[in-house]
């Protein structure tokens, strides 16, 4: 994996902890969500800006 998509992954997953700290789940079931909204992260990047 190049440094950069590294780099991108873990302020992802950064981000995914801040949001999984105001959803209630066991710490086992953490990673699961925590995968999903790294990879929704990731695929929202290479989506086209909306405009007004």
């Amino acid at each position: 994996m190049p440094a950069e998509e590294a780099e991108t992954r873990h302020r992802f997953a950064v981000r995914a902890n801040s949001i999984l700290a105001f959803i209630e789940c066991d710490e086992e079931q953490r990673p699961k969500p925590r995968e999903a909204i790294i990879e929704a992260m990731l695929w929202a990047q290479t989506q086209p800006r909306l405009t007004k």
